[in-house]
Formats: C-alpha cells, sequence, structure tokens
C-alpha cells in the first residue's frame, strides 16, 4: 500500500489590505515534506483554489528562511509544486 500524504496551504496573499502581504511560511511546509521525504511518502499538495500559492514575504528572511526552505526556492520542480496546486475538487479522498 503506497503511502500517502495531503499537504493543504494557502492560497491567501493579502487580506484586507494589499499593502500587507501574506502566503505560505514556507519552511512550515519544506520541514514536513522533507521528513515524509525521507520515509517514503508520496506527497500532494492541495489549496483551498487551487493553482499557485503566495510565499509570505516575512517567512522569506532570517531566522525563518531556513535550509529547507533555501533549498526548496532553489529547486524548479518543488517551485513548480507551489505554481499549480491540486483543489479540493481534484483529490480522490478514497486515495
Amino acid at each position: 500500500m503506497t503511502k500517502r500524504v495531503l499537504n493543504a496551504v494557502t492560497n491567501v496573499g493579502p487580506y484586507d489590505d494589499p499593502s500587507h502581504p501574506t502566503g505560505l511560511w514556507l519552511s512550515e511546509t519544506t520541514h514536513a515534506w522533507h521528513v515524509f521525504e525521507e520515509h517514503g511518502y508520496e506527497q500532494t499538495l492541495v489549496s483551498p483554489a487551487g493553482g499557485a500559492v503566495p510565499l509570505e514575504p516575512r517567512a522569506l528572511r532570517f531566522p525563518n528562511y531556513d535550509k529547507t526552505a533555501k533549498a526548496w526556492r532553489a529547486d524548479p520542480e518543488k517551485m513548480a509544486l507551489l505554481e499549480n496546486t491540486a483543489s479540493p475538487d481534484q483529490i480522490d479522498p478514497s486515495q
């Protein structure tokens, strides 16, 4: 049986005020992804609207911008996962 993890991430960029951007705290996803990957899990990213995931600007600075987050951003395949997340209706719960 294949071991799978569904990682839920956000699509929210700014909230009410566009001058205050927000988004995914990348290291929160990269740490979990790394651990599950080491243990052989197949992983999928899902977001409420599907599609692109904005990154929280504050998460891309020290001390939150760590080794796993930097490695993810340097990997075009991983970054592509954040550009094209599945939406909930694309997920088969039996899987």
